[in-house]
Parts: structure tokens; sequence; C-alpha cells
């Protein structure tokens, strides 16, 4: 049995977006030619492969099977047919990258600095990053490259940067240079926390277990004030060792080590996975892994 590379396309696009209306806008045709399609596929493969549950097309056990050898039949495809060569240098292209705001604090800066010098003409709208639609958005091809340290699900490409840590800043902590701190040392400090949802909810987690109790005298869903908030108001709090690390070089603030609960976390990039794959997108993969490993590997100077 032989498919049509159209069919597969109509396929994933169905399969990515989870709607025939947004599967048609996609491929540029009419919802009766995407239902169509689907009907053809569904006789010739003998199974339904979605089924509708509310808004959303949910894929059956045989189109989750499908989904990854039609997406890398398409992907190996579309890289032989697309031999145009990207030029950075002189690219007007617009990439969608989804960050945290930890996230644009630490890797703005020397991504702008890089693409200022190889490919200035080159933008970026940042996204905040939202965990739990990360997926989704790049399943419909909404985001070109996230950068988190939430989990990979396996849903879409995705690789590790890096290996963080975190630390507690505070102006006077309880323990001394160097020293690490204990759970004891945290239930008697004062924290602020960022938003969970934000994409740090393993270190508010292990905060809340290491204390027994939820003792944030402050949430927060942005950096920016954070150090001065600290200083202050006397305050702690738990984050990725090179910001704790950025900010004690700033600002009157210790860094310490956290109890052995808070273990080391993954940096992923994740890439969209719909059908807008391109050669600048692979571009802008690589470039952005190549700069944050660069400054994964750079001494902390603290």
């Amino acid at each position: 049995m032989s498919l049509d590379l159209n069919l597969l396309r109509t396929f994933l696009s169905i399969y990515e977006r989870r709607s025939l209306t947004r599967a048609a806008a996609d491929l540029h045709v009419t919802q009766p030619s995407v239902t169509y399609a689907l009907n053809l596929l569904r006789s010739a493969l003998s199974d339904p492969l979605f089924i509708r549950s509310g808004r959303r097309m949910e894929p059956t056990p045989r189109a989750d099977a499908l989904y990854g050898v039609a997406r890398e039949t398409i992907d190996n495809v579309d890289a032989i047919v697309d031999q145009s060569e990207f030029a950075p240098a002189t690219s007007t292209a617009r990439f969608r990258l989804s960050l945290t705001d930890m996230g644009e604090y630490l890797y703005l800066p020397p991504l702008m600095e890089r693409l200022a010098r190889e490919a200035p003409a080159v933008s970026i709208d940042v996204i905040p990053l939202d965990s739990d639609a990360l997926d989704e958005w790049m399943l419909r091809d909404e985001i070109d490259v996230a950068i988190s340290s939430a989990p990979a699900t396996g849903r879409v490409p995705w690789r590790v940067l890096f290996e963080e840590t975190y630390v507690c800043v505070a102006v006077n902590p309880p323990a001394g240079h160097g020293a690490r701190l204990t759970d004891e040392d945290l239930r008697d400090m004062r924290f602020v926390v960022i938003d969970p949802t934000a994409g740090h909810s393993r270190a508010y987690g292990s905060l809340a277990a290491a204390t027994g109790r939820e003792n944030a005298i402050l949430k927060v869903h942005h950096l920016a004030t954070l150090p001065e908030t600290l200083v202050r108001g006397d305050l702690a709090a738990i984050v990725p060792s090179r910001i704790g690390r950025s900010f004690a070089r700033r600002w009157p603030l210790q860094v310490r080590a956290l109890p052995p609960a808070f273990t080391p976390f993954e940096v992923n990039l994740f890439s969209g996975a719909g059908t807008g794959r391109s050669e600048a997108r692979r571009w802008f993969v690589e470039l952005i892994t190549d700069t944050l490993r660069r400054v994964a590997g750079e001494p902390d100077h603290a």
C-alpha cells in the first residue's frame, strides 16, 4: 500500500493542529478538501485515525503510530526539495522564541550579541513560556524554538542543552560562605518565589517539601524587580545558579548551595514540529544551541 505525499501532509496538519479548520488554513485549502483527504486515509488504513472530542480531533493509537513515520518522511522530502541555502548575513527572517522570564535574563544578551555579528537583520519575537501549552504550541507550529527546564514528552523534537542547579540567594543567609543550607535553615527564611507556571515548579515543590509548608512571603511573575526586592525586604529566593551569581555580582546578595533534595535539572531546547520547517529554522536551532552551550561552559566569575 502506498500513500500520496499530499495525504500525508494533510494527516500531519490535522494531527498537529487537532482541527480540520486549522488544518485547512495551514494547507491553504478548503475544509471539505481536508475532510475528503481524511476519508481517503481512513479507507486506505482501515482506521478512523481521529475521533472528534468537543472541538478537537483526537488521534487514535493507529494515528499516533503513523505520526512519527509520516513526520520523518515529509521532513526528508522537504530537505531534499529545499536546496536553497540560507544566508544569515543578509536574511530578514523573523523567528518566534519562547522563554521564561529567567530565560530572557540569561539567554537574550549573548544571543542578540551573536546575531548582531552574524545576522544583523534577523528578528526575534519573544513569547512568554507556558509549560503546559508547550507541546501544543510546537505541534501547531506557533513557535520556532522554546528553551525550558520542563521535561520532554517526546511529542516534539528536543535536545538537552546543559545541566543546571538551583541555589539560594539572600542578603544574610544563615550558613557561612561556602556552606550548604539545611532544611532547618530554609524553614527560618522568608522567600520570594517565581510563579511555578513560568517553568520552575520543581524548585517551588522542593522548597515546600524541605520546609514542610508554603513559606513564600511573596509570589511574583517577573524577574526584573527580584534583586532589589530581596535586598530591601531581607528576603531569599531559589534561582538557577547562573542567575544567582549574576545577582550577587550586581547586588549585595550572597549565594548558598541548597540541600541535596534540590537535584540538578536539564535545560532543554524544543523545536517546532509543524510543516513550516525550513533551512532558516534549522539554522536558528543550531545557533541557539551553540550560543547557550557556550554560555553554560563559561566560568561564572563569582
